[in-house]
């Protein structure tokens, strides 16, 4: 009679969600990440961090709700014997997902970045409870942040967002003009969106999709495309953070630049070292990519490509947001990355 009263207690009660992330990014990114998702419905953030001396952590794993790991030699042995860390970012990202799966109590886990962050635009819970805890993932669909040209940037979340999308040939050169080959789905970054799985149903998350077990191998789980959610990333907090990401490449030779990186993404990068390397360099190249003018803002409503999202968690937060100024989360930049500065100011 327990047993029975058990899963009628159960199946009556709430769809319950969570997130998992593997950071390595300004304390403000990571803390408006975890409270933001917290805030709008997830029960749990694991943060697994990548850093084992992140400067972050004691502050983020104080927060209610945060499941925080710190990815230390420890952490990598358990995680994958005695490989231990593993070299490549998307396998240390899919092995700690799938170790948040092992321990995740709720009934759902969302595989996200630091700088992507979920958006309802209707009820994500009624949505998981309708789909039930099957083998299928739920697709979360990305939109990709936009500077304003006549707004300019008070918080790093200022913008507007373009939608992925499927264009090809000419349509695709009308709607982002030379920088078209920079782009897969009609995104700079990534156009396969993020997903979530139930858990302990039989899926292993990857970094974009989930696969399961096949008769011989591992294959793509079934997919369904979110009616209600899509998630908001933002390829770049400030023009210095796109920056300091893609002159990270500058230190690897080109062939080992363009091994790890998708034929768009590369392309982008070449593009933009060959710009220059003063600070100035590099932020007219961030102008030229992600700049809302007149010309690319018709180009784009052209095509139902651009979209007004009224994302502000600085708002929904309240008290516990943290500064969110260009100015603040730029000097947090330049102290996590003092390579930067020396590549500016042209020493090596």
């Amino acid at each position: 009679m327990t047993e029975i009263v058990k899963a009628l207690t159960d199946a009556d009660a709430p769809v319950t969600w969570s997130v998992v992330m593997t950071v390595c990014e300004p304390r403000a990114l990571v803390q408006t990440n975890v409270l933001w998702h917290l805030a709008t419905g997830a029960s749990a953030v694991h943060v697994f961090f990548d850093d084992p001396g992140d400067p972050a952590m004691a502050s983020i794993r104080q927060i209610a709700g945060c499941q925080a790991v710190v990815c230390d030699s420890a952490h990598w042995r358990e995680l994958n014997g005695r490989k231990g860390r593993p070299a490549s970012q998307m396998r240390r990202q899919t092995l700690n997902a799938n170790a948040a799966q092992a321990v995740a109590r709720t009934d759902w886990l969302f595989h996200i970045d630091a700088d992507e962050f979920i958006w309802q635009d209707g009820n994500l819970r009624s949505e998981l409870e309708a789909l039930g805890r099957g083998q299928t993932e739920l697709n979360l669909p990305v939109l990709e942040r936009m500077f304003v040209e006549t707004a300019g940037q008070r918080s790093v979340f200022d913008g507007m967002f373009r939608a992925s999308s499927q264009l090809s040939g000419a349509d695709a050169r009308a709607a982002f003009g030379e920088f078209a080959p920079f782009m897969k789905r009609g995104q700079y970054s990534h156009g396969a969106g993020k997903s979530g799985i139930a858990v302990g149903q039989g899926l292993r998350l990857g970094v974009h999709n989930a696969t399961i077990r096949g008769s011989e191998r591992w294959k793509r789980a079934p997919k369904q495309v979110s009616r209600t959610t899509r998630l908001l990333h933002f390829d770049g907090l400030t023009p210095l953070h796109w920056a300091m990401k893609g002159m990270r490449y500058r230190l690897n030779p080109p062939d080992v630049r363009n091994a790890v990186l998708q034929t768009h993404r590369a392309a982008q990068i070449d593009w933009m070292l060959e710009q220059g390397e003063t600070l100035e360099d590099l932020l007219r190249a961030h102008a030229s990519l992600f700049l809302l003018t007149s010309d690319r803002c018709r180009r784009l409503r052209g095509f139902d490509l651009l979209c007004e999202v009224p994302f502000d968690p600085g708002h929904v937060l309240g008290a516990s947001a943290p500064d969110l100024s260009v100015a603040a989360f730029d000097a947090d930049v330049r102290a996590r990355n003092p390579w930067l500065d020396d590549i500016l100011n042209g020493s090596d």
